[in-house]
Formats: structure tokens, C-alpha cells, sequence
């Protein structure tokens, strides 16, 4: 019997693979001043970031200091604790639609946007698919489900940081379809926590 988790997984898939052959997840690439969010469309000529415009909500992350200071003090229950206590925001207000907007209409949103780019299929040397273990998830924010890398001949390096499970679920089954050998996917699905963990050697 599915529990709500993994509904929310398997509707977010069956959308993403029945709307139209360009599945799209949600991620956020880490820089030193500004941590840019992104709608990433998988598509035939190799994957779109359009720059997200969400806006801000009331709170903000979590304090990761007081939840690895709760974790020291009580244990595990200390940190779930601190987490609770710090993560009291309000959620920020997402841009919607933008899966349904046509090919031609999303390349041209995208060159409006000055922090889109494109890593065009053929310069795609690899993705790897990751998830943060048991100490990954204690020493980063919370919401974080995984990570994937593109290692490109143009861009050099792309690391995201993918921020829930359905967005993850996305990204393991469209990204090895559209690219194939090229993907490593380093993770299996917990279906008892239904969350995403490293793979098993």
C-alpha cells in the first residue's frame, strides 16, 4: 500500500513523463553570493535552466548551528527538536506554469532571464546522481533530497542541489532515459522512509 510520500512521488512522475517528452525538476545551484534557483527542462537538445522567479517568503532556512548544537546536547531527538523550532517559515510563493508552456516560449522566457543557460547534449560528458546519507542529512539544511552533477566541455562543472523527493524521483527516471550510459545514479528509493539514499555497494 502506497503511503502519502510515495503518491506524491508516483503522481509527480506519471505527470512529468505524460505532459510533453521535456520532463522538468526543481534545483538550486550553490554559489559563494547567491544561490540561484532553477526549473530544469530535459529536453532533445540537452538540458535547459530557466532561472526561476519565485518570491521570498517571510521566514528564511533553517539554522543549521542550532540544530548540529541540539544534535550534540540531546541526540538525534535534540536535533529534531532544534529543527522544528528554527524551521517556523513561511513558505515563499512559487512560480507556477512554466511546465506548460511551449518549446519556443520557453527558450525565449529564457533569454530574458540573465541567469538561464542551456548544456547542450553533445557537450554533456556526464550526470551523476547522488543522495546525502545519514550524516550527509544531519550537517545540511534539512529539505535537501540529493545532489546531481553535470560535468560539461563548455560549462565545466554544474552541481545542484535538488531540494524534495519528487523532484528527485524526476531526476532518476528522466535523466537516464535522455541520456543514458552517460548517467550514474547513486541512489536508491527508501520506500519504509520514502526519501532517496546512497546505493548500496
Amino acid at each position: 500500500m502506497y503511503n502519502s510520500g510515495q503518491m506524491q512521488l508516483s503522481s509527480m512522475s506519471y505527470l512529468n513523463n505524460n505532459a510533453s517528452d521535456r520532463p522538468s525538476f526543481q534545483a538550486i545551484i550553490p554559489r559563494t553570493f547567491s544561490s540561484p534557483r532553477y526549473q530544469v527542462f530535459s529536453m532533445p537538445q540537452g538540458l535547459l535552466f530557466l532561472e526561476r522567479r519565485d518570491k521570498a517568503g517571510s521566514g528564511g532556512e533553517p539554522n543549521n548551528n542550532a540544530i548540529v548544537v541540539g544534535a550534540v546536547l540531546g541526540g538525534m531527538m535534540g536535533a529534531c527538536i532544534a529543527h522544528a523550532i528554527t524551521s517556523n517559515s513561511a513558505p515563499a510563493e512559487a512560480e507556477t506554469g512554466l511546465e506548460t508552456l511551449r518549446e519556443e516560449e520557453l527558450f525565449e522566457l529564457a533569454r530574458t532571464r540573465k541567469k538561464s543557460f542551456v548544456s547542450k547534449i553533445d557537450e554533456i560528458i556526464s550526470i551523476s546522481i547522488d543522495a546525502p546519507g545519514t550524516w550527509g542529512r544531519m550537517f545540511n539544511d534539512s529539505s535537501l533530497a540529493g545532489w546531481v552533477t553535470v560535468r560539461d566541455r563548455a560549462l565545466g562543472k554544474v552541481k545542484m542541489e535538488i531540494r524534495d523527493q519528487a523532484s528527485m524521483s524526476v531526476v532518476v527516471d528522466c535523466l537516464p532515459r535522455r541520456f543514458g550510459d552517460r548517467v550514474f545514479v547513486n541512489v536508491d528509493f527508501d520506500r519504509g522512509r520514502t526519501l532517496f539514499v546512497p546505493r548500496s555497494k
